[in-house]
């Protein structure tokens, strides 16, 4: 995992919509970082430094489909 120096920050939120447009990453093909990320993230309301491979507006599919936030 690669960290963007921008200071932003990834929140994940559980969606049941996903946009026509958005990226959608399956949890099994992000790297293990990303994938900690993720299972760390899930239905929490924490937040992880941005990654170079999560972008605001990206959906992952998880145990649910998970919208990804950056701040």
């Amino acid at each position: 995992m690669s960290l963007r120096d921008t200071g932003r920050r990834l929140r994940l939120r559980r969606t049941g919509h996903v946009p026509a447009d958005a990226r959608v990453r399956h949890y099994d093909e992000l790297d293990d970082d990303e994938q900690g990320i993720v299972r760390e993230l899930a239905d929490a309301p924490w937040t992880a430094p941005e990654t170079g491979d999560l972008d605001d507006g990206d959906v992952v599919k998880f145990t649910d489909y998970y919208l990804v936030r950056s701040r």
